[in-house]
């Protein structure tokens, strides 16, 4: 969880999130503001998260490759 809170990519998702709605509240340029304001909101939550998974399934793919290499290494072990 630390290292979530030490990223620079929630922190810029966070940033935008917060001007995108702030841009919303305070109409800022009118309805075409107000529009943009959403969806620039929806649109850095949807990147940090597929950003965020694509970082969560090559830590999985790489902890399953050394999962099987440990298997190996135990039976190859055992067979002697």
């Amino acid at each position: 969880m630390k290292s979530k809170l030490t990223s620079r990519k929630f922190w810029l998702a966070t940033l935008t999130n917060i001007v995108s709605i702030t841009v919303v509240f305070k109409e800022i340029g009118g309805t075409t503001g107000i529009i943009f304001g959403i969806i620039g909101t929806i649109a850095s939550s949807l990147v940090y998260m597929v950003s965020e998974s694509k970082v969560d399934i090559e830590r999985a793919k790489s902890t399953v490759t050394e999962v099987k290499d440990q298997i190996s290494k135990l039976e190859g072990s055992s067979d002697k």
